[in-house]
């Protein structure tokens, strides 16, 4: 097995580019997420802002997950960097493809 695979880089560039994508669909929950705010003296509750945040926070996550998954993948972390990043990208795509998109 050579010290270099190049099989991770590969599955982590698949991956971060699916990740991509799923930001076409997210841009359009996060125009609608501030709907949570609909009702009068909803913006004195935490459940929307919480709800809110969530929804906004999700490329921070995707960042935060591609950051992880190269550095574990440059000290030698190869299968836990690809589970780290499958584990931030495959759901979205899931559910995209369950609610027939």
């Amino acid at each position: 097995m050579p010290a270099n695979p190049k099989w991770p880089r590969i599955v982590l560039g698949v991956l971060q580019s699916i990740q991509a994508l799923t930001l076409l669909p997210w841009l359009m929950m996060a125009a609608f997420a501030v709907m949570a705010f609909d009702a009068p003296g909803s913006e004195k509750l935490w459940q929307p802002w919480a709800f809110v945040l969530a929804i906004w926070s999700y490329p921070l996550w995707l960042l935060l997950a591609g950051i992880v998954s190269w550095v574990l993948h440059f000290r030698g972390w190869n299968v836990t960097a690809v589970l780290v990043a499958g584990l931030f990208t495959l759901p979205v795509p899931a559910v995209l493809i369950l609610i027939g998109w």
